[in-house]
Protein backbone atom coordinates (compact mmCIF):
# COMPACT_ATOMS: atom_id res chain seq x y z
CA UNK A 1 0.00 0.00 0.00
CA UNK A 2 1.17 3.37 -0.60
CA UNK A 3 1.82 5.95 2.33
CA UNK A 4 -1.40 8.12 0.99
CA UNK A 5 -3.68 4.69 0.62
CA UNK A 6 -2.66 4.19 4.94
CA UNK A 7 -3.29 7.92 5.39
CA UNK A 8 -7.18 7.41 3.96
CA UNK A 9 -7.55 4.44 5.74
CA UNK A 10 -6.07 5.48 8.92
CA UNK A 11 -8.01 8.51 8.52
CA UNK A 12 -11.58 6.96 7.44
CA UNK A 13 -10.83 4.46 10.57
CA UNK A 14 -10.70 7.74 12.82
CA UNK A 15 -13.58 9.48 11.58
CA UNK A 16 -15.47 6.56 11.82
CA UNK A 17 -14.76 5.66 15.33
CA UNK A 18 -15.24 9.21 16.43
CA UNK A 19 -18.96 8.93 15.19
CA UNK A 20 -19.56 5.75 16.39
CA UNK A 21 -18.33 7.53 20.19
CA UNK A 22 -20.71 10.14 19.15
CA UNK A 23 -24.07 8.17 19.01
CA UNK A 24 -23.28 6.16 21.76
CA UNK A 25 -22.82 8.87 23.68
CA UNK A 26 -26.07 10.52 22.01
CA UNK A 27 -28.02 7.40 22.85
CA UNK A 28 -26.84 7.42 26.14
CA UNK A 29 -27.77 10.68 27.24
CA UNK A 30 -31.23 10.58 25.02
CA UNK A 31 -32.50 7.05 26.08
CA UNK A 32 -36.24 6.97 25.32
CA UNK A 33 -35.72 9.73 22.14
CA UNK A 34 -36.20 7.23 19.44
CA UNK A 35 -35.34 7.51 15.69
CA UNK A 36 -38.72 8.60 14.95
CA UNK A 37 -38.50 11.25 16.91
CA UNK A 38 -35.20 12.44 15.38
CA UNK A 39 -36.91 11.69 11.80
CA UNK A 40 -40.01 14.04 13.46
CA UNK A 41 -38.24 17.07 14.49
CA UNK A 42 -35.66 17.08 11.22
CA UNK A 43 -36.95 18.06 8.19
CA UNK A 44 -36.33 15.28 5.36
CA UNK A 45 -38.03 17.31 2.43
CA UNK A 46 -34.25 16.59 0.12
CA UNK A 47 -35.45 13.46 0.40
CA UNK A 48 -38.64 14.14 -1.79
CA UNK A 49 -36.98 15.95 -5.10
CA UNK A 50 -39.60 14.13 -7.52
CA UNK A 51 -41.67 16.56 -9.58
CA UNK A 52 -45.50 16.80 -8.77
Amino acid sequence: MTQSMIYFVVGLAVVLAAVLMAARRYRRDHPADGMTHWLDSHHMGWLHRHRH
